[in-house]
């Protein structure tokens, strides 16, 4: 990946917001659909973090052994891709969080039907579908940050951020709390 090349930053920028399309897609998928979704797009959301992943340290490798070929257009496009990872990173964990959304609608399955296993059910659906919005709005954040860098990669700054610009945007966004929940009581049916 040329990093320093804002047509392969827009690249990017389009397959992030393609996952992000796909996730949102997924939220409106029947239940004994989702999984294999689910199973998909978690697998994509990976294999496009260790992409960025890859590109930044192997960029940051390659700046250790020669330091004198670390352009700054090289240099804003690795600290691109390195924000990217941020917001893909949070959308991968959200879809893992959906994951256990959907082992816990499985798990309300082998219930009686009651009013308190439908309503349970409804909650956990609802809930569902707000999570892989929420990771396909994390998405967005990522595919939007993208374009608007490719646009600004040949760009000269005005002036190079501070150093403690620098560390506030990388330990900005933190990944949510998520409480466990119980596995319950084996029912049967």
């Amino acid at each position: 990946m040329d990093l320093d090349n804002p047509a392969h930053l827009r690249i990017l920028a389009t397959r992030i917001r393609d996952r992000a399309r796909a996730v949102a897609a997924a939220a409106s998928t029947p239940a004994g659909h989702l999984q294999s979704r689910l199973g998909n797009e978690t697998s994509n959301l990976a294999e496009l973090l260790d992409d960025l992943t890859y590109a930044v340290t192997w960029q940051l490798d390659e700046t250790a052994r020669h330091p004198h070929q670390h352009t700054p257009e090289l240099r804003r496009g690795t600290a691109a891709a390195a924000r990217a990872a941020i917001p893909v990173g949070l959308a991968l964990a959200g879809l893992g969080q959906a994951v256990a959304q959907l082992a816990a609608l499985h798990t309300l399955d082998a219930y009686e039907p009651t009013d308190e296993q439908q309503a349970a059910v409804q909650h956990t659906r609802q809930y569902l579908e707000k999570t892989l919005l929420a990771a396909s709005a994390q998405l967005d954040v990522a595919a939007e940050g993208m374009s608007h860098d490719a646009d600004q990669v040949d760009d000269r700054p005005r002036r190079p951020p501070r150093p403690s610009e620098i560390a506030a945007h990388a330990t900005a966004t933190t990944l949510p709390q998520v409480p466990l929940t119980p596995s319950g009581p084996n029912p049967t049916r």
